[in-house]
Formats: C-alpha cells, sequence, structure tokens
C-alpha cells in the first residue's frame, strides 16, 4: 500500500497534460478530455510496470469524469498487453461489474479524489481482500486527503495544496470551483 504520483516520472515534454487539466488552465471540452485521456494512457502504463504479476485488469469507470482518464488507463494497459475489462459506475454497481472482481485487479478511476466520499462508497460493498489489491486511480487529490487512502494502492497523476467543492461556477472562489464533468463535457 502507498501512493505514486505519476507527475514524478513524467517526461518534461508530457507535462503540459498536466497544466491543462487544472482548473487555471481553463480548458474545457475537447482538449479536456485529450489531456485526462493521454495521462490515463500514462497512468496505464505506470500500472503495468509497477504490478508485473498482472494481467488482468477490470477498469470501474466512476461517471462521468472519470471517462477519459479511465478509458485512458485501459488503453494504456492493452497497448502493453494486458486483458483489460471496462466498466461504468453511476450510482449502483451491477452484478457483472461486481462479478469482475473475482478474476481481475480492480482499477477504481475517477477524474478527482476530493472527500473521498465516492470511493468510500464503492469501497463499503467490497470484500476486504478485493480492497487490498484495488488500485484507486486519480489526475488529482489534494493533500490534505492523502492519508485517507493510505490502507489503498494509489496512484494519482499529481497532489495538489489546494481543494474545493466541484460547482457550476466559471472561477476558485469561496471553496468552490469549476466541475471536472462539466468542464470535461462543456456544461458548465
Amino acid at each position: 500500500m502507498g501512493i505514486f504520483i505519476l507527475q514524478e516520472h513524467l517526461a518534461d515534454n508530457e507535462s503540459h497534460w498536466i497544466e491543462r487539466c487544472k482548473s487555471s488552465s481553463m480548458e474545457t471540452g475537447y482538449r479536456l478530455r485529450q489531456a485526462h485521456y493521454a495521462l490515463g494512457v500514462h497512468m496505464g502504463s505506470a500500472i503495468y510496470t509497477t504490478n508485473p504479476n498482472q494481467s488482468k485488469f477490470a477498469v470501474w469507470i466512476l461517471m462521468r469524469a472519470g471517462l477519459p482518464f479511465g478509458l485512458g488507463i485501459a488503453d494504456g494497459l492493452e497497448e502493453q498487453g494486458c486483458d483489460v475489462a471496462v466498466y461504468f459506475i453511476d450510482k449502483q454497481i451491477d452484478n457483472d461489474t461486481l462479478a469482475s472482481v473475482n478474476t481481475r485487479t480492480i482499477i477504481l478511476a475517477d477524474a478527482v479524489i476530493n472527500s473521498g466520499k465516492s470511493i468510500e462508497r464503492i469501497c463499503t460493498i467490497l470484500p476486504e481482500i478485493v480492497k487490498q489489491s484495488m488500485i484507486v486511480a486519480t489526475t488529482v487529490m489534494p493533500s490534505n486527503a492523502v492519508s485517507q487512502f493510505e490502507h489503498f494502492n494509489l496512484m494519482t497523476v499529481r497532489v495538489s495544496s489546494n481543494q474545493y467543492q466541484g460547482a457550476k461556477v466559471n472561477t476558485i472562489q469561496n471553496g468552490k470551483g469549476p466541475d471536472t464533468g462539466d468542464r470535461l463535457f462543456n456544461t458548465l
């Protein structure tokens, strides 16, 4: 268990993807989805490298903000020759998704972890043995939330000293900032 920070392993010419993802970049739509996807591909390669004895994965994508990042992870793993199944999680986890824990290493992918409530909601229904091998992957999380994930295999693109609640706003102020899902899909 521990934390892997992808930013520490990216080449200098790849850091523009991270800059594009930051709320302060004001990027939305295609260019933001492209950045999330590209970072997902890099994360998929990192997951493969750090889990050399695994070849079967199930990417559980938290909808909707996790979609580009999660698909990038799946494609990054498939590029390495892994067998990858992709599942989409909205409010409920269906039986097919739950059954994937029996034969695959689970990667729970979300664009942003703020409070961790979405991750915890899913983990409450999983057996302890699954949680111990599961990988939680995200593009960013606040530094003050890292400690609550020390019992997980956590892989993040970066850790930020900033934290705010996603809302339908265009600027960061009063503890609120542009919702990542809204930025990704131009619904601000």
